[in-house]
């Protein structure tokens, strides 16, 4: 293992590349790595990298055909770095040949996770040569490190475990936002003043540009980025007052560089001050959490739905953004005794609006006498079922939508007129609405015309639990022991997974669709499991519904699923079939192509939103159409592998980090 691995990202630097390689080369250390990415260069660069490459094995070259950014490059390159430490260079800078012997004995005496060398020098065009001092400021206080992250070099396990990187898409500002994270994350910072970095400015660099609205746009993304991160670090006042600072000054500088030529690059930045400051003076929101549909979760999670899935992964977002004071409230203090003693909310502090007491054998509702709206910023509630009560007008309410099934299929669901008698008595001024997808927005319009569409923010969700692909024989044969099913790896399974006895999910007409399939094609190796709760009443149906056609070898209803198995399942099935008349998000294709598993899902609701071009899709009432899928996916494995890769992309655009920067965004931007 070297003891030190330098990243070198090049793009088009050839006629000051050899000076940068040579300063590194020649060090006084020399158990080093140089690991070179050339990032699509289309001048001499990669020849020049290739030519010391072969002259020294301690060069390595990472050629990028195409130019990705220097972020892309550096992150690369940590990702193919092997020594103890990490520095960065950029390729038209040099450093003195000691410079790494000096950090590293440093890092060796301290164990410090990062070491700074001495205050960057700027070597300017003309040769005239500026110290840009910093390292008294560091010294002061770690967070004052900053912008001369290339002056020194990490502990590469703290930059792994940490999971610290430079951030995509940024044109400007991916280098301070990398030094910030580190500097935050690192338990100790040391600094030398005597290992000496240079800096070349020079004409065509990213920073002697003419900046752009793209640009100027990207600069208050990395301001924003930096800001989120030290928000959610629960970092004290004093030390995020030092980062403010730093970033005030940021914007000084650059306003007063990059913005006076043009009147709308001062407006972008008058309104990212503006913004910036209020957030800082408003924090952190007083925020009442509402957990009750949490309540009945016991210890082993035991209690899982949809909606459960999406309050559980916000709540724990909440919890740790440092933003927001949460308070959780139980309606009548619900299992709160199970909550309380779960890892994740044994610091939270609770409340509730009534408790209920037994008199006369009895259970009667006593109201709370130390709740009170008005000691809270704001009101969020993801459940839906649950309210603090008839105050809305007291603060901001902020809910979570998802369908408007009890409206769309009242002739079986009883809750029709309940649900649109709750949801009238909730519409205020100031009551705010995050829609799972635009589906769901366009049907509460449709049948709540008085909601005001600017009020509601389409906020797709993610998977109830991590899926990913996982294709094993031994696992799967153990899973499906566990829910009677003897394994045999010569036949394939087609898997679906909901509330079977859900009229709107279709279970019937996929099973029938199935049925019919595989007795047109002969096929004898094909089986039909389903997953899901209130399974009982299923079985009975298939028998009575589908008569002759019903093959009970082919059906297997496995029931309820326990979270640890699903994944297996969904892995290992040739494909997944959900074919839903309606949903106002539809998790369990996202989940399946999450898990690498080709999917068949309708063209109607917010399917098409979460799939894309992922899955075939086709209309829910057309028995030839699904049947048809079936058969393409069956029959064609080039075409599966090609859903599987396209599925696995499309799963990317969801995360809970995604849905929570929405939420948590547009609740600071309406109440500070």
């Amino acid at each position: 293992m070297p003891k030190i691995s330098v990243i070198i990202p090049v793009y088009n630097t050839g006629p000051y590349l050899r000076r940068c390689l040579d300063s590194v080369l020649n060090q006084t250390l020399q158990d080093i790595e140089i690991i070179c990415i050339n990032d699509g260069s289309t001048d001499s660069s990669l020849t020049v990298l290739k030519e010391y490459a072969a002259k020294d094995s301690r060069v390595r070259v990472i050629n990028f055909a195409k130019n990705k950014g220097a972020a892309a490059a550096r992150n690369a390159g940590i990702k193919a770095a092997t020594g103890e430490y990490i520095g960065f260079i950029d390729s038209d800078d040099y450093v003195d040949l000691d410079f790494y012997e000096k950090l590293y004995e440093r890092m060796l005496q301290t164990g410090a996770d990062i070491v700074k060398g001495a205050d960057l020098k700027l070597v300017h065009p003309n040769g005239r040569i500026e110290v840009d001092k910093q390292n008294v400021k560091i010294k002061q206080n770690k967070l004052n490190f900053w912008n001369q992250y290339t002056s020194a070099i990490y502990r590469r396990e703290f930059i792994l475990k940490n999971e610290i990187e430079f951030p995509l898409g940024l044109l400007v500002g991916e280098d301070p936002v990398f030094a910030i994270k580190a500097a935050i994350l690192a338990d100790k910072v040391e600094v030398i003043n005597y290992a000496q970095y240079y800096y070349c400015r020079r004409e065509g660099s990213l920073n002697s540009e003419v900046w752009h609205k793209t640009k100027i746009l990207s600069y208050a993304k990395y301001i924003e980025t930096v800001m989120d991160f030290v928000y959610q670090s629960g970092l004290k006042d004093e030390d995020r007052k030092i980062i403010f600072d730093r970033l005030l000054e940021d914007f000084c500088w650059t306003r007063q560089g990059k913005s006076r030529s043009n009147p709308e690059y001062e407006a972008i930045f008058d309104e990212l001050i503006a913004k910036f400051r209020k957030d800082e003076i408003k924090l952190p929101v007083k925020l009442l959490f509402d957990a009750t549909t949490l309540a009945n979760i016991d210890e082993k999670m035991g209690f899982r739905s949809g909606i459960f899935w999406v309050v559980f992964n916000l709540v724990k977002q909440f919890i740790k953004d440092k933003r927001f004071d949460v308070t959780l409230f139980l309606e009548r203090n619900r299992k709160r005794p199970v909550l309380s003693k779960l890892p994740l909310f044994k610091d939270c502090k609770f409340v509730c609006d009534f408790y209920p007491v037994r008199k006369n054998n009895e259970i009667c509702l006593v109201k709370n006498p130390n709740f009170n709206l008005i000691d809270y910023d704001a009101y969020f509630n993801g459940g839906i079922n649950f309210d603090v009560g008839d105050n809305a007008n007291l603060l901001p309410h902020f809910y979570f939508l998802y369908d408007t099934t009890p409206l769309l299929f009242k002739h079986y669901l009883y809750k029709g007129a309940d649900f649109y008698g709750y949801y009238r008595n909730i519409f205020t001024k100031n009551t705010y609405y995050f829609c799972d997808s635009q589906s769901c927005k366009d049907d509460f319009l449709r049948f709540f015309p008085m909601l005001d569409a600017d009020k509601m923010y389409v906020t797709p969700i993610a998977t109830a639990q991590k899926f990913y692909p996982d294709k094993n024989d031994t696992k799967i044969k153990e899973v499906l022991k566990k829910y009677n099913i003897e394994y045999d790896e010569t036949k394939k399974y087609l898997f679906s997974f909901c509330t079977l006895n859900d009229p709107r999910k279709q279970t019937l007409l996929q099973i029938e669709c199935f049925l019919k399939f595989i007795k047109q094609n002969n096929i004898d190796d094909f089986y039909f499991y389903l997953g899901g709760s209130n399974y009982r009443s299923v079985y009975d149906y298939l028998k009575g519904d589908l008569g002759d056609l019903f093959d009970e070898d082919k059906i297997r209803v496995l029931g309820y699923v326990d979270d640890e198995d699903v994944n297996t399942l969904y892995s290992n099935s040739l494909f997944f079939t959900f074919v839903s008349l309606y949903e106002g998000f539809g998790m369990p294709p996202l989940e399946a192509m999450s898990a690498g598993v080709p999917v068949v899902t309708s063209n109607t609701s917010s399917l098409p939103e979460v799939v894309g071009d992922a899955a075939i899709t086709v209309d829910p009432q057309d028995e030839e159409a699904i049947i048809k899928a079936y058969e393409a996916l069956y029959f064609h494995p080039e075409l599966r592998e090609e859903y599987i890769q396209k599925g696995l992309e499309r799963a990317k655009m969801f995360s809970w980090e995604k849905t929570y920067k929405l939420v948590s965004d547009k609740m600071l931007e309406v109440l500070t």
